[in-house]
């Protein structure tokens, strides 16, 4: 039976137990807290679920994914569970790649922190934003961004009636008003003013990769990666710095990926990451397959 880690992007809602299920397991995760306080200079040993300063602003709460991420992904590994795949969801790729062995927990952070000022750097002046569409196709949601000439475009496919949105904030706004009015079950805005996987970005990639190529060294994967682009293996250095550099501007499919997954015989997925965000998508998956989220990855020990 092989198993696959898959990585999740940024927490937008906890278990609530996640700090002691990781403490109850090793001293992993505060050891983590430490090392990206002095990396980054700021204190993430301050961390709880109820302190805002940590669960409001983007940038350190996609480093909080990151470092609850590779916690998980160290215990699991350690405890002789290992992965026959990796793949990562959006920003999840960073834990990916180091539990791949590609970068190292640091070099993880300085990549989350230069992604984040590049990609703000190249929408100066744009406001931007991100929005969740359920219960339409995606070429249903192409069309009214073509009918209505939105600045606004699909940035991830979850499920064929699951879709994130990106763009200008006022086109995104108004294609969930008129997806709303379409027939959808459900849209929101996310809490995120960076529109990831999305043109806007274009401009990212040369920066990117020029700090990739003098400040990170990547290796080789230990373990296969599955692209969440184009669902192709990377595992050398020159694969991965791509798939960095597209991952911020490039559009991504889930749903493609967790298929590809199954095809590649793949039974267990165990969520390395807090909450409980890509169970929740799998069930709109078809197949014979689990998925664990943090909460549950004690029963992978018995």
């Amino acid at each position: 039976m092989k198993v696959a880690f898959i990585f999740p992007a940024f927490v937008s809602e906890y278990i609530g137990n996640e700090v002691q299920i990781l403490n109850a397991l090793s001293n992993t995760f505060q050891e983590n807290l430490k090392k990206a306080s002095v990396t980054s200079g700021v204190d993430f040993e301050q961390f709880h679920l109820e302190n805002t300063a940590f669960t409001k602003d983007e940038l350190r709460v996609q480093i909080i994914s990151y470092i609850f991420s590779c916690s998980l992904s160290n215990e699991l590994i350690a405890r002789g569970i290992k992965p026959d795949i990796l793949s990562g969801y959006s920003m999840g790729l960073y834990a990916a790649l180091y539990t791949g062995g590609v970068i190292t927990f640091e070099e993880g952070i300085h990549l989350i922190d230069h992604a984040y000022k590049v990609s703000k750097s190249a929408i100066e002046g744009v406001d931007a934003g991100m929005g969740s569409i359920i219960g339409l196709t995606s070429e249903e949601i192409d069309e009214m961004i073509h009918t209505h000439q939105l600045e606004a475009e699909i940035a991830n496919t979850n499920s064929i009636h699951s879709h994130l949105v990106t763009g200008r904030f006022e086109a995104v706004s108004s294609l969930l008003d008129i997806s709303r009015d379409a027939g959808a079950l459900h849209v929101s805005l996310l809490h995120v003013s960076t529109p990831y996987h999305a043109s806007l970005l274009k401009d990212t990639s040369k920066p990117f990769n020029e700090f990739i190529a003098k400040q990170i060294e990547l290796r080789k994967s230990n373990y296969p990666i599955l692209s969440s682009i184009d669902q192709r293996i990377v595992a050398f250095p020159d694969d991965i710095q791509k798939e960095l550099t597209d991952n911020l501007s490039k559009r991504i499919n889930w749903m493609a990926s967790f298929n590809k997954m199954l095809q590649l015989g793949v039974a267990q997925f165990i969520e390395c990451g807090a909450g409980k965000s890509l169970q929740q998508i799998s069930r709109f998956q078809a197949g014979d397959f689990k998925v664990y989220p943090m909460n549950k990855v004690e029963q992978l020990f018995r």
